[in-house]
């Protein structure tokens, strides 16, 4: 219940002592009360104003207090509770330096493979300009040799004497200027047939660049196909193999961007997983960096298998421990280990992973357009007559290897 200001309570009481007091003198004076009896009463009444206008005060007083007491209560919560936010956000902050740390050197992981294999393409194109460098080098010195000779013959021509006298060096002038004019141009005709080649390959790899992108639309960016890594063509005979086998364990002999672009496509299509054996520890954690920049960590798993020796044969291969929990392979892409570390290198991944696979399972052999490649595909032809080969036109050549009907 509210209480009346001090003030209010003062007016109210005097006024009612007042209308006490002319009261008790009109009775007095009319003989009702006695003038003793009338001043004892009125005293009574104004000490009891008082008294009331003190204890209202009072309450009063005690009231504000209470709400004050209340108000600061509140706030003393609502100041714990900051410093329990602040302690938290102190704690938070403790240990961000160290994430940010971390997430640094993660994603420099992630940039340092992705320039790692753009600069094994910046030297391969650097090679190929070299190459294109010295073929025009030797291009303009004909021209300019023969430039020199036609010069020659100019001035013989305007000198009869010497053209006379000099009849034979200027016949042997013009042979020689006629056979370097044809060898300009067969250089010619023959950079004009490789540039058309090029074209054509461009477009066909950007074509199926943009088909493989547009179909399962990564989610950050990826390395650079063609060059050391796989072609877009050849990923995009992958790729419709698992859309359409649905394939529930695809093995990849290597690592690296393909191994994500085969992620998204079994993410996609198939519902499996994924499984890249890489010999090169270093590469490994770099391909995972890379898995794990797209999301594809419950998809895609990277295994370091060192290059040991298998069975009998001198040829090494990945550390088959890494394949001995798989079973029901349905596509393989052998396009590892790299054909430096030995002599058909690839050959082991038949005699090894066959054994595993499903019955209509798909094996794809990459770069077949190398003598070593070829070998190891005749080879299998040759050991397993089960297998039925068909020679797919990728950029660097491949190889389709199924199980015969019959």
């Amino acid at each position: 219940m509210r209480t009346l200001p001090p003030r209010l309570l003062l007016i109210i009481s005097a006024a009612f002592a007042g209308l006490a007091v002319i009261t008790l003198v009109l009775l007095s004076a009319a003989g009702i009360v006695e003038p003793a009896s009338a001043v004892q009463i009125a005293l009574s009444i104004v000490i009891l104003a008082m008294a009331a206008v003190m204890v209202a005060g009072g309450r009063r007083t005690d009231g504000k207090a209470l709400r004050i007491d209340a108000r600061t209560k509140r706030q003393d919560a609502a100041l714990a509770r900051t410093e329990q936010t602040l302690a938290q956000l102190a704690t938070t902050l403790d240990g961000l330096p160290g994430r940010l740390e971390d997430a640094g050197r993660h994603q420099a992981r992630v940039l340092l493979s992705a320039l790692g294999e753009d600069r094994m393409e910046l030297t391969a194109q650097t090679d190929r300009l070299a190459q294109l460098t010295s073929a025009v080098s030797r291009v303009d010195t004909t021209v300019r040799q023969s430039a020199d000779d036609l010069d020659d013959l100019r001035k013989l021509r305007h000198d009869n004497e010497q053209l006379t006298g000099l009849t034979g060096t200027a016949i042997q002038a013009v042979r020689d200027l006629a056979e370097r004019l044809d060898a300009l141009g067969g250089t010619v005709r023959d950079g004009q047939a490789d540039l058309a080649k090029a074209a054509r390959q461009n477009y066909a790899q950007l074509e199926a660049l943009i088909d493989i992108r547009a179909l399962l639309q990564p989610r950050a960016p990826l390395p650079r196909l063609r060059g050391w890594a796989a072609s877009p063509d050849v990923l995009r005979l992958l790729i419709e193999r698992i859309a359409v086998d649905r394939a529930k364990v695809v093995v990849e002999c290597g690592s690296g961007s393909s191994s994500v672009w085969l992620g998204y496509a079994v993410q996609r299509f198939g519902g499996g997983r994924v499984v890249a054996l890489e010999h090169d520890e270093r590469f490994a954690e770099a391909s995972r960096d890379l898995v794990l920049a797209h999301g594809l960590q419950d998809v895609v798993e990277i295994r370091h298998a060192p290059l040991t020796s298998w069975s009998d044969e001198i040829i090494p291969w990945y550390d088959t421990r890494a394949v001995s929990d798989l079973d029901g392979i349905g596509l393989v892409f052998v396009d590892g280990p790299p054909g430096a570390a030995a002599p058909l290198v690839r050959y082991p991944a038949v005699p090894v992973l066959l054994p595993r696979c499903a019955p209509d399972a798909w094996i794809v052999l990459d770069d077949t357009n190398r003598p070593a490649e070829r070998e190891v595909a005749d080879r299998w032809l040759r050991e397993y007559p089960e297998l039925a080969g068909t020679a797919h036109p990728a950029e660097k050549g491949a190889m389709v290897l199924r199980r015969n009907a019959g």
